[in-house]
């Protein structure tokens, strides 16, 4: 094909983990970033692609006509990149993208350093020009392992709207009512033990079932004792504009950071490395898993008053350098 079929277009290829997800979290990420890549580059086209599932000939030919290739965050990172599942890519992909630009990716797990094949993989597909924006600094730690240096730490894509002003809007007294998610993939006997408590410290709880599988599981733990949502961003979003006396409390981050931009008072149970580390860098409000009915009774009856520190110079060092 000539030159021509590939020069750039005024176009934006947007790598997007909300495409064939088990994950209505990837929904929150995506919102986000797709709202961001359209703020700095706001005339361009925005064509989506799938990390959760094979790029093909077309998606493959997309990244190559666009002017960017952004990957829309999650936790797509992982130190075995060639055999994860997380991110489907192969070797294949090696032959047509060395352009995409990470926006708040974050690593998956607390792993051993990246193998020497994804360091490979990771060199090859990364531009080496741009500014990549990663989530927390144990994704830039991991980076710099494998020789890639030029990032920043931004947060978590999600947290980038979560401005002292907007901070100050949310209700500083406990609410009435409480919604809280679990997960099927990661269960533990202290679910059973926080939908007790929040039984008793509101006069109503919901549960939302974030994951693809999580209905039959929230299910059996509420035993009829909770409202179940429907498993949609929709009816969450429906939910958390619609009570104005609602809590967010549980061990799905990106529902509490949901809760967060719309306004409610959120505490996110830490389950994994994602909350741990981003609350390392931006002190998002969070609990452990475990904690004491007099721990969480003592935590939701204080003020609300989250002094969250947005990495803004490093935000804005990453959406400048679409500046023309």
């Amino acid at each position: 094909m000539s030159d021509a079929f590939f020069a750039p277009r005024k176009a934006a290829a947007i790598l997007d983990p909300a495409i064939a997800t088990r994950n209505a979290g990837d929904e929150v990420i995506a919102d986000a970033a797709r709202r961001w890549i359209r703020k700095a580059l706001p005339d361009h086209f925005l064509t989506t692609l799938p990390t959760h599932d094979k790029m093909g000939i077309r998606s493959h030919r997309l990244i190559r006509q666009a002017e960017y290739a952004i990957v829309g965050g999650s936790n797509i990172l992982s130190s075995t990149l060639f055999t994860d599942r997380g991110w489907r890519v192969g070797l294949q992909d090696l032959l047509f993208v060395d352009k995409l630009i990470l926006l708040a990716a974050g690593w998956r797990n607390y792993e051993k350093k990246p193998t020497p094949v994804t360091g490979m993989m990771l060199r090859r597909l990364l531009d080496k020009n741009a500014i990549h924006s990663v989530r927390d600094t144990h994704t830039k730690d991991m980076l710099a392992s494998v020789g890639i240096e030029n990032v920043v730490v931004t947060a978590c894509v999600t947290m980038w709207q979560l401005t002292p002003d907007h901070i100050a809007e949310i209700p500083k007294k406990k609410g009435s009512s409480v919604v809280t998610t679990f997960s099927m993939r990661k269960p533990s006997p202290h679910d059973s033990h926080l939908i007790d408590i929040l039984l008793k410290l509101y006069d109503r709880v919901y549960i939302w079932p974030q994951g693809f599988d999580d209905m039959a599981y929230v299910s059996q733990l509420s035993n009829g004792r909770a409202a179940l949502l429907a498993p949609t961003l929709e009816a969450y979003d429906e939910l958390l504009e619609a009570d104005p006396s609602l809590d967010y409390l549980g061990i799905r981050l990106h529902a509490g950071i949901r809760a967060l931009q719309k306004g409610v008072r959120s505490y996110i149970v830490s389950i994994d490395n994602r909350a741990a580390e981003i609350s390392k860098d931006t002190n998002l409000p969070i609990v452990s898993r475990g904690a004491s009915e007099e721990e969480l009774r003592e935590l939701v009856s204080m003020d609300y008053a989250p002094e969250l520190q947005l990495p803004q110079n490093e935000i804005d060092i990453w959406m400048d350098q679409f500046k023309k």
